[in-house]
């Protein structure tokens, strides 16, 4: 790929991990205290780290340099999707706010993951194709956790109002 075009994606990647970390910290303030509230603390680190990553590569491909893919192992996650899931369990008094705000984080983390996918499949470098191979698994990790917490919540949520599907 070219150096515009690669500069180009690394500016559309922090976009989303700027988007994700505002959505993240914002929402975190409107949690009450608890479990759910320090995933997305925790989610909010996440997204602050990509951010800091994309940026210093998006600095060394502007200066005329190459990709520094060295770092990447120093991101690596290291949640699992059970911890929001456990978070939900846990939690005696979660309401739709919650639901809300984890469904919100899903649609984030689907489009950036899919967002790395494509820019993965267009990367002409190897170093290139390999920090977005590594953001879409990241992404994706965050995507999984989310979805997993949703569904628990949503179920919570139905059988607390008395709503049983036929």
């Amino acid at each position: 790929m070219s150096e515009e075009g690669m500069v180009a994606l690394l500016k559309d990647a922090l976009q989303l991990e700027i988007e994700g970390w505002l959505f993240y910290r914002d929402a975190t303030g409107t949690l009450p205290e608890g479990a759910v509230r320090d995933v997305f603390v925790y989610l909010t680190e996440q997204e602050e780290k990509h951010r800091q990553y994309i940026n210093k590569e998006l600095d060394h491909v502007q200066a005329g340099s190459m990709l520094d893919i060295t770092g990447l192992g120093a991101l690596k996650e290291t949640t699992h999707d059970e911890v929001l899931v456990d978070a939900v369990r846990s939690a005696k008094d979660l309401s739709q706010h919650e639901a809300s705000a984890i469904h919100t984080g899903m649609l984030l983390e689907r489009n950036s993951w899919e967002f790395y996918h494509t820019a993965a499949q267009k990367a002409t470098q190897p170093d290139e194709a390999s920090l977005y191979r590594q953001l879409e698994e990241w992404e994706k990790l965050h995507l999984h956790l989310l979805e997993k917490a949703y569904d628990l919540l949503k179920e919570r949520i139905w059988a607390e109002n008395r709503f049983a599907p036929f």
